[in-house]
């Protein structure tokens, strides 16, 4: 195991270089530094990713916020089951041409992308998920959506402040519907949280979770569909290609290779061994699905963009696939985010008149591994 303070400072800089330097290299644990450790063996990564107290503590990013939450436990199991349910209902109920008008929509008002996506989603799929949800409530939840994607790209002191507000707004808006909109909320949800500002807080995880995430699955696959390579500079426009594979595949290869959730965190809080390093509670585990979605030894030419491989997945690729995480604090939302980006996939004919032009051409390795910035155009 290797020990530098000078691959910590490089990864913090420029996390893109420093994971193309270790992809591959036979590491399964490297410390970053006193007390923290990042892990790309794939069997290390799902030990680490099993656990959900002890010795690997885990936090549900949908219910984070809600005291005493404990993914896996009984007490989650029903609420987790309830969501899909609501999920699946969600991208079911709404109508294809809803799907082609709003993204249509989108693009001829030209809002950046993926943050504008986000916005698709929550108008496709909000007042399914969140019945009687008012005008004003629902601006709350679009605003805490562009904070989140701000604060991924620039995490200013000010922008820091704007999306605690903005988040705060949203928790007070979904608590008044929640508390006054009994029928509309999951019974699962409320016999098992309770209080209704509970509720609001797992749901407004939820929304926030599913929306970002599917907005930028969606974005990664056009993007990579329209031939996106890493160093396309600013301004660049992308035109459409037609696809000559499933929308399914190309799904799995956008995940594969620019996994959204790319760093997955976890607190040790009893002494353990993993690999072969000691760790004591307060040590922190960077399990990152980036490095094993890349690993040579399972993908042919790892670093391309090849949905037909999906056609044929590789021996061994299911260990080394985990785009939602492992186990019982896998994202609740992994179902809703396959399908309707595939969903989604096949109504992107819609976007066959615009260009998509760089407008801020790097990816960002924040909370989420998130898309360069794009601009719909029409094309003449």
């Amino acid at each position: 195991m290797r020990s530098s303070t000078t691959a910590a400072d490089r990864f913090l800089t420029d996390p893109r270089a420093a994971l193309a330097e270790w992809a591959g290299d036979g590491i399964p644990i490297r410390r970053f530094e006193p007390g923290r450790y990042l892990v790309s063996g794939d069997d290390l990564v799902r030990t680490a990713l099993a656990g959900t107290v002890s010795p690997f503590e885990a936090r549900a990013a949908t219910f984070g916020a809600v005291a005493d939450w404990v993914p896996g436990s009984d007490r989650s199991r029903p609420v987790n089951a309830a969501l899909g349910r609501e999920l699946d209902r969600a991208w079911q109920a709404v109508p294809d041409d809803r799907i082609t008008a709003e993204l249509r929509r989108s693009a001829a008002a030209g809002e950046q992308w993926p943050g504008g996506l986000s916005d698709v989603y929550l108008r496709l799929f909000g007042e399914q998920l969140f019945p009687g949800l008012t005008p004003q409530a629902r601006q709350a939840l679009q605003s805490a959506l562009a904070a989140s994607d701000g604060l991924d790209r620039t995490g200013s002191a000010l922008r820091r402040l704007r999306g605690r507000i903005a988040h705060s707004r949203a928790d007070a808006a979904l608590h008044r519907w929640a508390a006054g909109s009994t029928a509309a909320v999951p019974e699962a949800l409320r016999a098992t949280l309770g209080a209704s500002d509970d509720v609001a807080l797992a749901l407004h995880g939820l929304v926030g979770a599913v929306c970002r995430a599917a907005s930028m699955v969606f974005a990664w696959a056009v993007l990579l569909d329209r031939g996106w390579q890493p160093g396309t500079p600013a301004g660049t426009t992308l035109r459409p290609v037609p696809a000559s594979e499933p929308a399914a595949h190309r799904v799995r290869e956008a995940l594969r290779l620019w996994p959204v959730a790319w760093l997955l965190s976890r607190e040790i809080t009893a002494a353990t061994e993993l690999g072969d390093v000691s760790l004591v509670p307060g040590d922190r585990l960077y399990l990152c699905t980036y490095l094993l979605h890349r690993d040579p030894d399972v993908w042919s030419a790892p670093g391309e963009y090849r949905p037909e491989r999906w056609a044929r997945p590789p021996d061994g690729y299911k260990a080394r696939f985990l785009p939602y995480g492992f186990g019982s604090a896998a994202c609740v939302g992994s179902r809703f985010v396959d399908r309707v980006t595939a969903r989604m996939l096949d109504h992107s004919g819609a976007l066959d008149g615009f260009g998509l032009r760089i407008v801020e051409p790097e990816p960002v390795f924040g909370s989420l591994l998130a898309p360069p910035v794009v601009r719909p155009v029409p094309l003449g």
